[in-house]
């Protein structure tokens, strides 16, 4: 065998996160991410949801009923639904409440939970959704997320998928973040 039959090994495709993880190279990502903006004037009709949501209120004041339960909205509010919940928007009287919503499926959620990135001593899942108001850091990371995945959704990059894991993963550390971390 000549030096060059040595030196002819095939080349690793190697994705811009790098080869540390499997997760990235392999595109074995699930590929169901959507996000977009939207207004809510008047009360609207009840949502019926199968996937993971992430609802951030940029402006306006209202009421989000979730499985018939009223949570208090204002600006700077991000609230992480789980699969299989009802729910509905309620603006104040005179006001519209402008949301940005971001969806993973189910199974883009279990991933989600499952990956390494996350430690947590108990895993569990809350009977009502995590409200939070976001404000320091969370709130710019929530608004960066948020823009990056309405900005990643309408994208044609090969890595579109990959940054959106990114974003949510971002979203779902802010939700699931120890009371302690949590303004």
């Amino acid at each position: 065998m000549t030096n060059n039959e040595k030196n002819t090994e095939p080349v690793k495709k190697i994705s811009k996160f790098g080869e540390t993880h499997t997760y990235f190279i392999k595109n074995v990502l699930p590929s169901s991410m959507k996000a977009h903006k939207y207004k809510v004037s008047m009360p609207n009709s009840y949502i019926h949801i199968q996937d993971n949501t992430f609802i951030l209120v940029t402006e306006g004041t209202g009421t989000l009923t979730v499985n018939g339960i009223d949570y208090r909205l204002e600006p700077d509010t991000l609230v992480s639904l789980g699969c299989f919940h009802v729910f509905r928007f309620t603006p104040d009287e005179g006001q519209v409440l402008k949301i940005t919503e971001a969806r993973i499926n189910s199974g883009a959620y279990l991933y989600l939970i499952a990956n390494p990135y996350f430690k947590v001593d108990k895993f569990t899942v809350p009977s009502e959704p995590p409200i939070l108001k976001v404000t320091g850091l969370m709130k710019e990371l929530a608004y960066d997320a948020m823009e990056g995945l309405c900005a990643e959704c309408t994208s044609d990059d090969a890595d579109k998928y990959n940054m959106c894991f990114c974003y949510i993963t971002d979203l779902f550390a802010i939700a699931n973040a120890p009371k302690s971390y949590k303004p």
